[in-house]
């Protein structure tokens, strides 16, 4: 089975459930990546050092690489420098963090992509969690392809993991290694982003200084849109992210996605490498509901925590999932384009 790196920090729980799931595929390659202690967090180093003993705990046969950080460079530096050793070492991975759970059937759908796109170069992610988007738009498909897509449970290729560090650089080391740092300006492709929202979104991200809220995944996608890669999403949600709460970094509240199924074998795949326009447009209004201005000015004004659950079921709510499809298609660009194949 195709190799697997797991990041970790300080969540003992969480690391414990997602090894467990690890454990039951039984990969014959593990890497294991863990940041240190935060130093003004003096519950961290005891956390941390249980994280590690969590991930000594491997008992099967396997080749284990450790790489234990003993100081603290946060989320992003963690996993960019992180994926940077393990793309190093091997060809191709699935990356989970500690609180990303996934089906058994994961790693399988995961294996196979990898292998099936290995020299296409137009497909830059596999990913695991489908984050809502309705299982209608496959039709009998397995995936579509969009332009972005979760990585909460994601798989890719060293050459396109290189590609995106060649294009940001980001050190991680001195005072200002944590900006975002581009060796060309962010020019998404036209034909890839098919919402306002989207366009708006990523125009922003681009030349944002907010690491918290473009975090390293956001400069993944960029990088993708870029370059005009796609993205795998499945038809099912194979992960399920248990993070939420008060130590996450970036879900810092309960929001409930659908939990993890099976994937259907064997895969069918689409007929064509090509962006689904459907498919994004779900991905993209999600991120507009979760992401987008109303929504960051809405948590900056409603403070109640009680008034914040009531917003967020009413912004998830199918009601409101097919309000927003309906305005999308009325109003965006790309109204009554083809779906690709």
């Amino acid at each position: 089975m195709t190799s697997v790196a797991l990041v970790g920090f300080n969540r003992p729980q969480l690391t414990r459930r997602t090894l467990e799931a690890v454990r039951a595929s039984r990969p014959e390659t593990l890497f294991l990546i863990a940041d240190g202690p935060r130093d003004d967090h003096p519950a961290d180093a005891a956390l941390c050092a249980e994280v590690r003993q969590v991930m000594d705990g491997v008992d099967w046969p396997c080749e284990v690489h450790r790489r234990y950080s003993e100081r603290n460079v946060g989320c992003e530096g963690t996993v960019e420098t992180g994926l940077d050793w393990v793309f190093s070492q091997v060809s191709e991975a699935i990356v989970l963090e500690d609180d990303c759970v996934p089906d058994p059937t994961f790693f399988e759908y995961a294996t196979q992509l990898l292998d099936r796109y290995r020299d296409d170069t137009r497909v830059w992610q596999i990913a695991g969690n489908s984050l809502l988007v309705p299982s209608r738009l496959f039709d009998s498909d397995s995936y579509r392809f969009a332009a972005w897509a979760s990585v909460w449970g994601w798989a890719t290729w060293a050459d396109r993991w290189h590609r995106h560090r060649a294009l940001f650089p980001r050190s991680h080391a001195g005072p200002d290694g944590l900006a975002p740092v581009r060796t060309a300006p962010v020019v998404p492709r036209e034909d890839l982003l098919v919402t306002r929202g989207g366009r708006r979104h990523f125009a922003e991200a681009a030349t944002s200084g907010d690491v918290v809220r473009h975090g390293w995944d956001k400069q993944w996608w960029l990088s993708m849109l870029h370059e005009g890669g796609l993205a795998a999403t499945p038809a099912v949600n194979m992960v399920e992210n248990i993070g939420f709460g008060a130590g996450a970094t970036h879900g810092v509240y309960e929001h409930r996605l659908e939990p993890p199924a099976p994937m259907a074998m064997p895969l069918r795949h689409p007929q064509r490498v090509a962006l689904d326009v459907e498919v994004e447009r779900e991905l993209e209004l999600l991120l507009s509901r979760v992401g987008g201005g109303m929504a960051q000015r809405a948590r900056g004004i409603v403070t109640n925590p009680q008034l914040r659950r009531i917003g967020r079921s009413a912004l998830h709510s199918r009601a409101a999932a097919t309000a927003s499809r309906v305005i999308s298609r009325l109003t965006d660009r790309r109204t009554g384009a083809a779906r690709g194949r």
